[in-house]
């Protein structure tokens, strides 16, 4: 297993990052009713049980000391399918105390260290590990209810957490890693409830977090990284199926009922990156955030993701050859993704739209083509809302099916798509559209293997002529060219009202005509 650069490296740090402070914050967090009782024992239980419904198995060796409980040698263990590998989480002793109210809390105090080790199909050769060392300040974590449903409640002043041996085997001893880091104060809740299926619901909230990253590629190249975030908040609810899943046909567990959905919100956060060669400096970067939101959902109908982040600044300096120093400013981005993933006969409906309100951009990004300030400088917009229908002819998550594909093969139908709204505008210019289409999969040949389309769109420009005019006045266009571009806007639109306003309506029928405003053109 081979990581080329500082982004894999980086991957790998995060994905560690993220397991180590989950596992040091969940394996032992849990709180219910508290009339009933539960002990370390029940929650040991209930780990495993969990373990076994993803597809691994936690192990240790459990000794009692009077009221406490300690688990030594505990780890966790994935089997990646067909013999590709495996993932080993290795846990510090853990330690348990069961109190008279019926409740169990976990003792977090000291240095805790986390080992995780990824091998591949050849063990001796396929094998990178690191370790992740979290210290808590003034943690508290305690587990209340029953042994069928546990509620985990935690709260922690501050932690620190740094990666540490990383070792990415023979193919990786020319790469470096370190990384360091800090979170504030922590609060949130857990339950876990184990019945037919398995409820894992929670709530948190970090106050702040930062981390700094140092790392060097087999190139040589030295990437500096540093990063903070304000106050995140998040709830999630996921769902497991009891008979167990594998990673492998996801489109199985969700039939079965798993289901996940995840919202969050952010603070403004600030980053900044520096890369170096040989001494001298390649690229800089600095870029920072508003508050921003993301829901993330998943069950056996559909997966969607939408997010919404604002005030977005990015500074960059390039060093490769010609030095240049851009700069970017973005109001808002918006997001909203739907995909359905289980076959079905009938059309399932889709979504895709992106959003990105009052870009500007640096006067040094606008003196590399337009020096004289020809064209207006007004913020830009970008706006696609689509939405339609298709019908699925496989698992989209039964990787294992998707893999036998033949080449080429698509495994969905597309049957309507609709143009709610289409917005490009910047330089003083504009193009709008909205439309509705069907698709007809029996007819495969007339669009080369596209499935003809019959339906229209109504479209409308505004500035059009203003802007061949002024790209002609910085001689990015020929007089020649311009009547050409000119002659076939006058094909496809007609005049609309005020000042150098186009509209055109274009129209697909059934039996394969294409006119626009009525014109046939083929």
């Amino acid at each position: 297993m081979r990581l080329k650069n500082s982004t894999a490296l980086l991957t790998v740090g995060f994905t560690v990052l993220t397991s180590g402070l989950t596992v040091g914050l969940t394996a032992g967090l849990t709180a219910g009713p508290a009339q009933a009782d539960v002990s370390a024992g029940d929650l040991w239980s209930s780990y495993q049980t969990v373990a076994r419904t993803v597809g691994g198995e936690l192990t240790a060796t459990a000794t009692l000391d009077g009221n406490k409980v300690l688990y030594t040698d505990a780890k966790l263990h994935f089997s990646i399918p067909d013999g590709k590998g495996s993932l080993d989480i290795l846990y510090p002793t853990l330690s348990y105390t069961n109190h008279a109210d019926g409740t169990v809390s976990m003792d977090m105090d000291g240095t805790h260290s986390y080992k995780f080790v990824i091998t591949g199909p050849d063990k001796k050769s396929d094998q990178i590990s690191a370790d992740i060392i979290v210290t808590y300040d003034n943690a508290e974590v305690i587990a209340s209810g029953t042994p069928e449903d546990i509620t985990f409640s935690y709260a922690v002043d501050g932690f620190a957490y740094a990666l540490q041996n990383l070792d990415l085997g023979a193919s990786g001893d020319k790469v470096e890693l370190s990384l360091t880091g800090t979170g504030s104060a922590v609060q949130g809740s857990t339950r876990w409830t184990l019945g037919d299926l398995i409820t894992l619901a929670g709530q948190s909230v970090i106050s702040g977090l930062d981390y700094s990253m140092h790392s060097k590629d087999e190139d040589g190249a030295v990437s500096t990284t540093s990063a903070s975030y304000g106050e995140m908040a998040s709830t999630s609810t996921i769902t497991l199926p009891t008979g167990g899943m594998s990673i492998m046909d996801l489109a199985a567990a969700l039939h079965d009922g798993l289901s996940i959905k995840v919202t969050g919100t952010y603070g403004s956060s600030t980053t900044q990156e520096s890369v170096m060669m040989d001494g001298e400096q390649v690229s800089s970067q600095t870029m920072t955030s508003g508050a921003s939101t993301s829901t993330f959902a998943a069950n056996a109908e559909a997966i969607q993701l939408t997010a919404e982040g604002s005030d977005i600044s990015m500074d960059v300096l390039i060093n490769a050859g010609l030095s240049m120093v851009l700069k970017a400013d973005i109001d808002q981005m918006t997001g909203n993704f739907r995909m359905p993933v289980s076959a079905s006969g009938a059309p399932q409906n889709f979504t895709l739209a992106l959003g990105l309100k009052g870009l500007e951009l640096g006067d040094k990004i606008w003196s590399m083509f337009d020096p004289a300030a020809v064209l207006p400088r007004d913020p830009a917009t970008l706006a696609i809302d689509l939405t339609g229908q298709a019908t699925l002819l496989q698992d989209l998550l039964n990787f294992t099916k998707m893999m036998e594909l033949p080449e080429g093969d698509i495994p969905f139908e597309l049957n309507a798509l609709a143009i709610k709204d289409l917005l490009i505008s910047a330089a003083g210019a504009s193009l709008s559209a909205t439309g509705n289409f069907a698709f007809n999969n029996d007819d495969l040949t007339r669009y080369d293997g596209m499935p003809a389309p019959s339906g229209s769109a109504d479209l409308q420009i505004t500035g059009a002529n203003g802007l061949i005019d002024r790209l002609i006045e910085m001689g990015l266009v020929e007089d020649s060219d311009a009547m050409g571009l000119r002659m076939m806007m006058g094909m496809f639109t007609v005049a609309g009202e005020g000042e150098d306003t186009l509209n055109s309506k274009l129209e697909i029928t059934e039996d394969g005509q294409i006119s626009a405003n009525g014109q046939r053109l083929k």
